[in-house]
């Protein structure tokens, strides 16, 4: 894939959000308070989770109810699984009830420790969410049409919703937004699901993905199915085979399309732009899957937001490494396979990180 250099509107655009965060200390609840509070002095909407009207209504059953709606669409989908919490659950199978307490507390951290590392994957991808949500502060003193203009381009409408261990995300491609905001959401996404990969590797909680463009419907509030979706999680589920995040080719190809753009409007450029900056997050595996470079340039970017990011692959590297030992020695030559590709990507990459080469 293309590497290229940040583009200078994605440099100014994460300036302004991360010069508007440290106003509040990183607090989330105290900016949301400020961005509410702008809002209604305002009276325009900044931010909308919810997907907007699209391409067509499909009704579902017979009813003429509106609550009988749902909107059809194309959307980017990703699904992500956390690895290894469905075997830690079936050791606890048949063990209740149980009247030794020593075994009740052992089976409590259990589960805990299950759920706590599926609800800290979720809160990565929605802390991710939030910070592409938040308002550019320059926009409040443009002169129109430019600030309506810098407030649609950073209007993100990403969902995110989670099953057991699985994570899902969607992204809303509607033509009627703009265009730069549609391809914010996409890099949104992939960024998200980058850093998260390397989070769940540096805790021993590795991650498997799939993200592909479809369509589908929004089912509930902030919950969309269809095509999509399952197009994400067989790439998820049967391609992916390991810690991994596989991108299907009409994400590629939308994402291809868009770059290629010759339009001269600057929303165009500005889309364009940001297509660049997600092919450039993209590499081919050695079985010529397309995936998502974890550990490549725009996530060693986010080292200013994650301050621990470098103990993160340090820690990674040397679980991946420790894993990788392990199936060899217990004769799990599939898993031993997949973790020696591991260990090869993370080689490769730690003189960029300014990490030693492990042994």
């Amino acid at each position: 894939m293309k590497t290229t250099h940040t583009d200078p509107i994605i440099a100014e655009i994460r300036a302004i959000r991360q010069a508007y965060a440290a106003q509040f200390d990183y607090d989330v609840d105290a900016m949301f308070q400020d961005i509410r509070s702008r809002q209604d002095a305002s009276g325009h909407d900044y931010v909308s989770h919810l997907p907007r009207r699209m391409q067509r209504q499909v009704t579902a059953g017979v009813s003429d109810d509106e609550e009988d709606e749902a909107t059809f669409g194309y959307y980017m989908v990703g699904v992500f699984d956390v690895l290894g919490q469905s075997r830690k659950l079936r050791a606890q199978a048949g063990a209740l009830p149980c009247g030794d307490p020593a075994e009740l507390r052992r089976l409590v951290a259990n589960l805990q420790d299950t759920a706590g590392a599926v609800l800290r994957f979720r809160r990565g991808f929605r802390k991710f969410f939030e910070s592409a949500a938040l308002p550019t502060g320059r926009a409040d003193v443009l002169p129109e049409p430019q600030r309506s203009e810098m407030l649609a381009a950073v209007d993100s409408r990403l969902l995110l919703w989670g099953v057991s261990d699985t994570v899902f995300v969607a992204a809303p491609l509607d033509l009627e937004r703009h265009p730069a905001a549609v391809a914010g959401d996409v890099f949104q996404s992939l960024l998200a699901a980058a850093t998260m990969w390397l989070a769940g590797l540096s805790t021993n909680n590795p991650v498997r993905g799939g993200m592909e463009i479809g369509t589908g419907i929004d089912v509930e509030p902030g919950e969309i199915y269809g095509q999509g979706l399952e197009a994400a999680y067989r790439l998820e589920s049967q391609v992916a085979r390991g810690p991994r995040i596989v991108v299907g080719p009409k994400c590629v190809g939308f994402l291809e399309e868009v770059r290629r753009s010759e339009s001269t409007a600057i929303r165009h450029k500005m889309a364009a732009s940001i297509a660049d900056l997600c092919l450039s997050m993209l590499r081919r595996d050695a079985d010529g899957c397309t995936v998502v470079d974890g550990l490549g340039q725009a996530v060693r970017h986010q080292s200013q937001e994650v301050p621990d990011l470098h103990a993160w692959f340090s820690q990674a590297h040397d679980n991946v490494r420790t894993q990788y030992r392990s199936f060899r020695a217990t004769g799990n030559a599939k898993l031993a396979s997949r973790y020696e590709a591991l260990c090869s990507y993370f080689d490769e990459r730690a003189p960029d990180w300014q990490v030693a080469r492990r042994n």
